[in-house]
């Protein structure tokens, strides 16, 4: 009897411990899946946290002239005042006579547009641009060494038209319209 009540004692343990410690084993188990995800994603905040030092650091390395050239290139503001003066730098090297500026103030433009009744939305470019229109007199010479040096200007400056008129002797009064961007 002794025997009996061993093995159905043991029989009782056994499945007391299958049908009790079972979920808390599968519940160990998620847990352990859990905590390598948890580990996992550490890790890689981890690595990015040290690239975003890396990158502080060498942006930190940038000398102070290369990044105000930055903004040379594209301007956080339409900076008409520069715009000027650089035109006036680069007319007066080359002995060319600027005689007119002209700003032009942009309409906002539509975003979307239906098409066979559907809406759809153009993507917003990531710049702004100013427009302007500018007389100069100058030879013909004079002229392509004006093209050329806003060619190699730093700040982009896109000619959308030219137009001339001949005038005294050598000289040709050209109206050239441009545009040049600025950051939005």
């Amino acid at each position: 009897m002794k025997t009996v009540i061993t093995i159905i004692l043991l029989l009782v343990s056994v499945g007391l411990v299958f049908f009790a410690a079972r979920p808390v084993w599968s519940e160990i188990a998620s847990l352990r899946a859990e905590r390598a995800a948890v580990e996992d994603a550490l890790a890689r905040l981890k690595d990015l946290q040290s690239l975003r030092d890396d990158l502080i650091k060498t942006y930190n390395a940038i000398p102070r002239s290369k990044i105000e050239r930055l903004y040379d290139l594209l301007p956080p503001k339409p900076d008409s005042g520069n715009i000027l003066v650089m035109l006036e730098k680069l007319t007066r090297d080359r002995n060319i006579r600027l005689r007119r500026v002209e700003f032009i103030k942009e309409a906002s433009s539509v975003s979307q547009s239906a098409i066979a009744g559907r809406i759809v939305t153009k993507e917003a470019p990531k710049f702004n641009t100013i427009s302007y229109n500018f007389t100069v007199a100058a030879s013909y010479e004079s002229f392509r060494s004006l093209l050329s040096a806003m060619e190699k200007n730093l700040r982009i400056i896109d000619v959308t038209d030219i137009s001339f008129a001949g005038g005294a002797s050598n000289l040709f009064e050209f109206t050239l319209k441009a545009k040049s961007y600025y950051q939005k």
